[in-house]
């Protein structure tokens, strides 16, 4: 047959295609074997690492040997695993990629990678080798961010006293208030969940529910905030509740510069303030926070043994804005207590030698102390450290200028104080000044006991003299002017130092229950953590991206 013949000869044409694509089909099945075998292991290998991934979440303190131990269980061909421990942020701001942070201080995620073959059945012929290297990672978090803690400061009443708070809490509020010592001891010992009592408040100020970020920055009155606190107190305080509410209170507040949270609404402020406080240090707090800058005076009668002792009162801000209460897990929020002054002029109910009364005005002024977070351990047993530093306290013997009491923007100066004062003949001035200052922070651990029992740690300035009008008193500098009364200069001065000394400890007994129901402390700070949340603890992990 010659060759254009040949080539033009269409006979056996499907036979030479089928034979061509036989061909074609048979490697085609052999990758489509291979690649179905090396997915079928991929998914296996995937399964193993979010299986070790959840392990290694639920136990990150021995995380690597959690997730080997399921790897091993669930894949027989395991050649390596990688176990990262880290932070995860579950926040839609930040990319994917990018949320994962390998090395946090607390971490509440685990990342693993496992590395395992594949086999080749019939690719090992092209390939020359029997299978592949096949790869797969898997991320698992703890839900609900990093650790928080809710802390306060200025929040202990060692003892109540009827008679005092009812005189505080009169001027702050401006009426007449008559609560019993078991009225008081009902308040302290009453907890109030700050959720419940943030979403009642939204829901009397028709705020969007679960907004809490709107609700925070919502001015309201104190007399608002105690009626809320009324609708959801429990039986035993509603009734005593109820004589604080009957007068309208006008002076407003916002509940960030009572409650300061550093959380983020959309991922954890619900959660964040799913904690307790007392209410009478809710009510206190709110109160005081809404009185900023105001001054009060009150008359304690004999309360010390004394003929009279007046004492103005001026509460200052909390400097910077600082909340009496903060939710954070950071620890650049610093909390502080408010800015006090006293000014205390009590009169003897005896005379010095015959001749008169002695009149002795004592000014004490209390700086803020600060607390902020430092540590939050949810390994193990939980623990909470707080770094805390003591305010200033300074009191002096002399006269001031009253009216500028409440002004906390400039130093109060003070002239020696006249005690005694007789036609001109006898005149006694006297003046004294003791500062406590102590300006290092100090670490204060709380255990997982402490936290569950809201235990009050107090924290001592070093240096501290007990009884700063006693040690003010043993300063007194005298000066005695004595015109022909035939009376010893000498004789005077000791018989003002016997009318004085018992006065020291009578004074300070006042002072300090007084400013104690402020939440304030001479030379102390008392703070407390109301609760600590560990991502890490009691919860289940959950995938990731």
């Amino acid at each position: 047959m010659t060759s254009r013949r040949w080539l033009g000869d269409e006979r056996g044409g499907v036979a030479i295609m089928t034979a061509a694509f036989a061909g074609l089909i048979c490697v085609l099945a052999a990758l489509a074997v291979d690649l179905g075998s090396v997915s079928l292991k991929a998914r296996q290998i995937q399964g193993t690492a979010d299986l070790s991934a959840l392990a290694a979440a639920r136990d990150l303190a021995r995380a690597e040997t959690a997730a080997r131990a399921t790897a091993s269980a669930n894949l027989t061909d395991l050649q390596a695993l990688t176990v990262t421990r880290g932070g995860y942020v579950a926040d839609a701001r930040i990319k994917p990629e990018d949320r994962f942070r390998p090395g946090a201080s607390e971490p509440n995620a685990a990342r693993v990678e496992v590395t395992a073959p594949a086999p080749l059945f019939f690719g090992r012929w092209i390939l020359n080798r029997p299978n592949v290297t096949v790869r797969r990672t898997a991320t698992a978090a703890i839900p609900g961010g990093q650790p928080q803690a809710m802390f306060s400061i200025g929040s202990r009443l060692a003892s109540l006293d009827g008679g005092l708070a009812n005189a505080l809490l009169s001027g702050l509020l401006g009426s007449n208030v008559s609560l019993t010592v078991m009225d008081y001891r009902a308040l302290a010992g009453a907890q109030v969940n700050l959720l419940q009592f943030s979403d009642a408040l939204a829901a009397d100020l028709g705020v969007t529910a679960g907004d809490y970020d709107a609700l925070l920055h919502h001015e309201v009155t104190a007399g608002r905030a105690l009626k809320v606190l009324e609708s959801i107190a429990g039986s035993d305080t509603k009734s005593v509740l109820g004589k604080l509410t009957r007068t309208p209170v006008d002076a407003r507040l916002k509940l960030k510069d009572l409650i300061g949270v550093e959380a983020d609404a959309r991922q954890g402020l619900r959660e964040a303030l799913n904690g307790e406080v007392s209410a009478l240090d809710l009510i206190m707090a709110s109160l005081e926070t809404a009185n900023g800058d105001r001054q009060v005076a009150l008359d304690l009668g004999a309360r010390a043994g004394l003929a009279d002792v007046d004492v103005m009162l001026a509460i200052g801000e909390r400097p910077n804005k600082s909340p009496w209460l903060t939710i954070t897990g950071k620890d650049d929020p610093i909390i502080r207590t408010a800015q006090a002054r006293v000014y205390l002029k009590a009169t003897t109910a005896q005379a010095l030698s015959g001749l008169a009364q002695v009149k002795l005005p004592v000014l004490i002024e209390a700086a803020a102390s600060e607390a902020r977070l430092k540590r939050i351990n949810c390994e193990g047993a939980r623990t909470v450290t707080l770094a805390v530093r003591p305010g200033v306290a300074r009191a002096r013997i002399g006269t001031i200028d009253e009216a500028k009491l409440k002004n906390f923007k400039a130093p109060l100066a003070s002239s020696p104080a006249t005690l005694v004062s007789v036609l001109g003949l006898v005149t006694i001035k006297a003046q004294a000044d003791v500062e406590i200052a102590d300006l290092s922070w100090q670490d204060v651990t709380f255990s997982d006991s402490d936290i569950s029992h809201q235990t009050v740690r107090s924290v001592r300035a070093r240096g501290f003299v007990n009884g700063l009008i006693v040690s003010l008193l043993q300063r007194l500098d005298v000066d005695v002017d004595v015109i022909g009364l035939g009376l010893g200069l000498g004789d005077l001065a000791k018989a003002l130092g016997a009318l004085l000394t018992p006065l020291g400890p009578a004074l300070d007994g006042l002072v300090q229950p007084l400013l104690d129901l402020l939440g304030l402390k001479l030379g102390e700070a008392d703070v407390r953590v109301h609760g600590v949340q560990c991502p890490t603890q009691g919860r289940t992990p959950v995938l990731v991206g």
